[in-house]
């Protein structure tokens, strides 16, 4: 399957799921070096999150525990600029813990600069990001993101775990629109 159609919109194949794995297992690699033997608290962002996340945790073995948001700040293909907190994270869960946050996508950095300040009045020891993809030329707000799978460009994407109108996120490759 080359070409997909999703809501009279065409998206071609962008990043292959083979890519996306190796990519993945090496990311869980790297982050479980570093935090053996510490028990880290993931937080995983919500819908988006939850394909890479799954992956993730198929190769990143050692103690940790996992918490789940759901933050919303699109509306289609657009950021509305308002983040909403649907679902969430008390103090007791974050205090003096080395928190990692697991994205889909940082773009302008608006919902996790938002979910960062939010992290950070229950006073976590750390706070890291690490996102499977990662737009620099639409970044708005100064995000430390210390790991990442794929630096892309500005184009619209969907697949493994990113929705068009709450649609395509089972798909296993992620997909790039070819007409806007």
């Amino acid at each position: 399957m080359d070409n997909i159609q999703i809501d009279g919109k065409e998206f071609k194949i962008f990043i292959s799921e083979t890519q996306i794995q190796k990519r993945v297992s090496e990311m869980a690699q790297k982050v479980e070096k570093k935090y053996k033997g510490k028990n880290p608290l993931f937080i995983v962002i919500l819908n988006g999150a939850f394909v890479f996340a799954s992956d993730f945790f198929k190769t990143y073995s050692s103690s940790c525990e996992i918490e789940f948001v759901k933050l919303i700040s699109y509306v289609e293909k657009e950021s509305s600029g308002e983040v909403i907190n649907c679902i969430g994270i008390t103090e007791e869960m974050v205090k003096n813990r080395q928190v990692i946050i697991l994205e889909d996508i940082i773009e302008s950095g608006l919902t996790m600069e938002y979910f960062i300040d939010y992290l950070n009045h229950f006073h976590p020891k750390s706070v890291e990001v690490i996102s499977l993809l990662f737009k620099p030329d639409c970044l708005r707000k100064d995000i430390n993101l210390n790991c990442f799978g794929f630096s892309i460009d500005s184009g619209f994407v969907v697949g493994y775990g990113l929705d068009y109108n709450h649609k395509g996120r089972n798909l296993n490759n992620i997909y790039q629109i070819v007409n806007s």
